[in-house]
């Protein structure tokens, strides 16, 4: 299915984007809140729509800031809501409109440090790693470095204060908080023979409840895989 992608910075949503966008939430997710979607969107500077005919089939809300660690200043790009419709799923759209999006940035930014923060609710969502990056943390193909060890907690200490539990790396799930609804993203013998997939599952055992993988990778030609940099 082709897919038309737009970015749109979130002050310029329509009413109706908005409204498709909770629909959507709510279609795969269960526990979504239009109250607490609203705010989640109202910290974001942008927001990745995607469309089909017309109509909207998957968003991915973005917030870039600065964070100081160990006596530098980085750039971060943390990826919130996101979702694509069923009928979408395999389409590149999105992952090629995000990576476009961060080169942009890097562009405007040139010499800074550019690190992706993502929380993994599903497997879905970690898959995206291994498809762009060649290094990403957590991974089961190793410890992270001592510097990305370090600055993925601060920046989830930052972010998500008393919710990220750091010796599991994990934002654990609260009365009420939203979670994949049954057969959006559910695990089988053939899917955890992915060893990423796998991992994924020891790492965040209570996914289903809504717990969350906090995640981090560097955003640099150097770490994209060549898949992704002859897409992008």
């Amino acid at each position: 299915m082709n897919l038309e992608s737009q970015l749109a910075p979130v002050r310029e949503l329509t009413a109706g984007d908005r409204e498709q966008m909770l629909a959507l939430m709510r279609a795969h997710y269960e526990g979504v809140s239009e109250r607490r979607f609203a705010a989640d969107l109202g910290e974001k500077q942008w927001a990745i729509l995607l469309r089909h005919q017309g109509r909207l089939c998957g968003f991915s809300t973005q917030a870039w800031f600065d964070h100081p660690f160990a006596g530098k200043t980085v750039k971060i790009l943390f990826s919130g809501d996101t979702i694509i419709d069923k009928t979408c799923w395999g389409s590149l759209a999105l992952p090629i409109a995000w990576g476009r999006m961060l080169l942009s940035l890097r562009a405007a930014h040139p010499g800074v440090a550019i690190y992706w923060l993502l929380t993994s609710k599903g497997y879905k969502t970690y898959r995206f790693l291994p498809v762009f990056f060649r290094e990403f943390y957590p991974c089961h193909t190793g410890e992270a470095p001592a510097f990305e060890r370090g600055l993925l907690r601060s920046v989830a200490v930052r972010r998500f204060g008393a919710r990220f539990a750091p010796a599991a790396g994990l934002l654990r799930a609260e009365p009420g908080d939203q979670r994949l609804r049954p057969g959006v993203a559910e695990l089988n013998d053939q899917r955890l023979r992915d060893p990423h997939v796998a991992f994924f599952q020891r790492r965040n055992p209570g996914h289903a409840r809504g717990d969350e993988l906090v995640c981090l990778a560097r955003f640099h030609p150097d770490n994209l895989t060549p898949y992704i940099r002859r897409q992008l």
